[in-house]
């Protein structure tokens, strides 16, 4: 499972105080983001997905090595 990404943790990375700035902030920089009872969150998946970063995974139709 991803790692979470708090409403709190966002505002301070992004240097937004109001939600609907770091709303439009996530949105103009393609992070998906989902609402909870405490505000807005992501995962650390989601970040890296809008940097074109990959995550660990590989993909479905992609082969497994085992060591």
């Amino acid at each position: 499972m991803s790692t979470i990404v708090t409403y709190e943790e966002l505002k301070a990375a992004n240097n937004c105080t109001r939600l609907g700035d770091l709303e439009k902030c996530l949105r103009k920089n393609g992070v998906r983001f989902l609402y909870g009872k405490t505000g807005i969150y992501t995962t650390v998946d989601a970040l890296n997905a809008a940097m074109g970063l990959k995550s660990g995974k590989p993909a479905k139709n992609q082969p497994i090595e085992i060591l």
